[in-house]
């Protein structure tokens, strides 16, 4: 039995889990105090506190009695707040993660919500990608601000992830405070083209599975998603798919994209030009210059019959104005 205090930094969404063939709900917290944090799953009517909103981002509680599981002793920083544990709200001042490392993370990649959670991705100060896990749709709207948006860096809490089937780039999402600073043009274009990959193979093959590209777009265009594929559990009625040549001159076609902000434009070219609005995009996408986030998908991650062990896809589309040359 472990006792903890602290702030209640994310409430993730609540869920039902069987247990002995018995229904259970079950809500997982993020609460920290200035050094570390502890993910703490509340169960059955402690569940119902956080459920009916009696506990809520931002309150100090003292957990006292929460179960370690033998499972997790070996770093995860997760308990259980159960039947025999006491919580107790307080009257306390604490800087949550004040004194635990954070990183500056450049966003390359806010996903269309899939089933509540976002892809989200991006490089830090070192260089390296990141894909936080475990992101959801009320950790970046929940402020009424976006806490990530395309090139802009965001300070996020991470740590190791400790899933089924990890990618190199993936770390369990602790918290995020949101933009920092938006890249201005010029910081863009440098901070790209700094960061593009010489092709997709010199990404996908060097044991990545995420990385950024500067292709020609050949064609873009939607794709309709028929009823029977969404009984299946398609999220979204509409997807958009990309046939590009990238920079060794191999030809990818149907690559889905799922980035936000590409969504939010299509759409709205979509309506101002009916008719022409695809034809728009890619003369749009030719004109300036395109680069692609690329990543691998992660529900099919290590099948050996594909490429590249899972099925690749857009996660994020940038376009900066080209320069004009003047002889």
């Amino acid at each position: 039995m472990v006792n903890i205090t602290g702030k209640v930094l994310r409430i993730l969404p609540s869920k039902e889990v069987k247990v002995s063939e018995e229904a259970k709900k079950v809500a997982d917290l993020i609460i920290a105090d200035e050094f570390d944090y502890k993910r703490v799953s509340f169960w059955d009517e402690k569940a119902e506190l956080v459920i009916c909103g009696e506990i809520k981002a931002g309150d100090v509680l003292r957990i006292d009695n929460a179960h370690v599981p033998e499972a997790r002793e070996r770093g995860e920083k997760r308990a259980n707040a159960g039947k025999y544990t006491r919580i107790t709200k307080i009257s306390a001042n604490i800087a949550a993660l004040s004194h635990a490392p954070a990183q500056n993370l450049t966003v390359l990649a806010v996903a269309r919500p899939e089933k509540g959670q976002v892809c989200i991705a991006g490089i830090d100060e070192n260089g390296e990608w990141i894909r936080p896990q475990g992101v959801y749709k009320t950790d970046i709207f929940s402020s009424g601000e976006e806490k990530f948006k395309n090139l802009c860096v965001s300070k996020i809490y991470v740590d190791a992830w400790r899933g089924k089937r990890p990618r190199k780039e993936d770390r369990f999402f602790v918290y995020g405070e949101g933009v920092e600073k938006e890249l201005n043009e010029e910081e863009k274009r440098e901070f790209l083209e700094r960061n593009v990959d010489a092709s997709v193979d010199a990404v996908f093959k060097r044991g990545r599975s995420l990385g950024l590209i500067k292709p020609r777009i050949l064609h873009v265009y939607e794709e309709k998603v028929k009823a029977a594929k969404r009984k299946e559990g398609k999220s979204h009625e509409q997807y958009i798919r990309f046939n590009f040549k990238d920079s060794s001159g191999r030809i990818y076609r149907r690559w889905t994209c799922r980035c936000d902000a590409f969504y939010k434009a299509w759409n709205e070219l979509k309506k101002k030009h009916r008719w022409t609005y695809g034809l728009r995009m890619l003369r749009y996408l030719r004109k300036n210059e395109t680069y692609l986030a690329i990543g691998l998908t992660y529900t099919d991650y290590g099948i050996e019959r594909l490429e590249y062990r899972a099925y690749p896809m857009i996660v994020g589309v940038h376009v900066v104005p080209a320069l004009s040359l003047v002889c």
